[in-house]
């Protein structure tokens, strides 16, 4: 049989948005009398959180899938960072220093982010049991975990890979393979995005989001097997259209704005560009089709994305935001150009609530896709 891989990109906050494809996922599955087979599960970011949960409790599906839903909807930003006044206004205090007087007193490079994630760390060593992967592994319930990082020595995206199955570890441009036994310090590292988390240690490695120089997401899971994909991105397909109303904009973009086109760039576009690619070789492969020499083969694949924009979406939601966090975020423009930026912080139920519930929607839409991707 053909085996399958489900893909998870990042984007903070956004990562609820998977949960509740998963769900939908399931139930089409469910009603259609097909098994939810899964042979990779591949995150970063805010996916490697979902992928790694899912790989800890696919021995009861169900219970995985419902259990990732309920750790979204149940969420509170103080779970992910500190909110308070005390922490934040320490690691200003950090910033100012090293930002001013590094220079003369030699910085010890203290203020690393704009938040401090440690919360994060308890929730998901309370949430997470990284022990039973190795153990579904050994009930051949799936194949792999890849969970991505980016290396802040060297700026290579390191694919952790946990499986009990040999393969042929892998060193290309800017990316490389490694055999892992997967931790929280490994879900940790591939989610810290830059500026905003601070690096996390990974044995005597410091790294980031998995998202960073991942320009090939799809690719490891390709490499160790998979025939067919299924890409859940966190990217508003109403995002991508080419029709807007064209604009003048009056006054130079804010700073918000700025980093809200960082942050989508760094964080999102990379699984679109893969999968505008994985379209390109399927047409030159349908094309090639009676060459003998051609060594490529044909990628079945599902892409689902949000339906609705989820910057719109966050921006209903804007006083959800701790407050602290909403008066630092305007110092960096008006809320609403800020929108991107606060969809990958709130972490939020009634925000998160809302994306599960696009999720499984628009999973939903997607039925006879999912169907004849799972049916061999």
């Amino acid at each position: 049989m053909s085996q399958i891989a489900l893909i998870l990109s990042g984007g903070g906050a956004r990562g609820a948005y998977q949960a509740g494809v998963a769900q939908g996922i399931y139930e089409v599955l469910k009603s259609a009398g097909l098994p939810m087979k899964i042979d990779h599960f591949s995150g970063v970011s805010a996916g490697a959180i979902n992928a790694a949960h899912l790989a800890s409790q696919w021995h009861d599906q169900e219970h995985a899938i419902k259990t990732l839903v309920d750790l979204w909807s149940q969420l509170k930003s103080s779970d992910i960072y500190y909110t308070d006044a005390i922490n934040l206004g320490k690691i200003g205090l950090k910033w100012v220093s090293e930002l001013s007087l590094g220079g003369a007193t030699g910085t010890a490079n203290e203020g690393r982010a704009l938040l401090d994630t440690e919360p994060l760390k308890t929730f998901l060593k309370g949430k997470l049991d990284t022990n039973k992967i190795a153990s579904n592994l050994d009930k051949d319930l799936f194949r792999s975990l890849i969970i991505t990082a980016v290396d802040y020595y060297d700026s290579t995206a390191v694919s952790f890979i946990q499986t009990n199955k040999e393969f042929k570890s892998w060193k290309k441009q800017r990316r490389t393979s490694e055999e892992a036994k997967i931790t929280v310090d490994h879900i940790l590292g591939s989610s810290a995005i830059p500026l905003l988390f601070p690096p996390r240690p990974i044995e005597n490695r410091f790294f980031g989001d998995g998202c960073v120089r991942n320009s090939h997401p799809c690719a490891p899971s390709i490499y160790l097997g998979a025939q067919k994909l299924l890409v859940i991105g966190v990217k508003s397909r109403a995002s991508n259209s080419y029709e807007k109303e064209s604009h003048i904009m009056t006054k130079a973009p804010s700073v918000a704005r700025v980093v809200n086109l960082l942050l989508n760039a760094v964080l999102l576009d990379n699984v679109e560009h893969d999968v505008e690619r994985l379209i390109r070789m399927n047409q030159i492969v349908h094309q090639a089709d009676n060459s003998p020499n051609l060594s490529y083969k044909k990628l079945d694949f599902v892409f689902i994305s949000p339906s609705r924009d989820i910057g719109a979406l966050a921006s209903k939601h804007m006083s959800k935001v701790p407050r602290i966090i909403r008066y630092l975020i305007k110092g960096l423009g008006s809320l609403e150009d800020a929108n991107e930026l606060v969809s990958y912080l709130l972490f939020e139920s009634p925000f998160c609530s809302e994306l599960i519930e696009m999720g499984f929607q628009d999973a939903l839409d997607n039925r006879e896709k999912i169907i004849a991707l799972f049916r061999d």
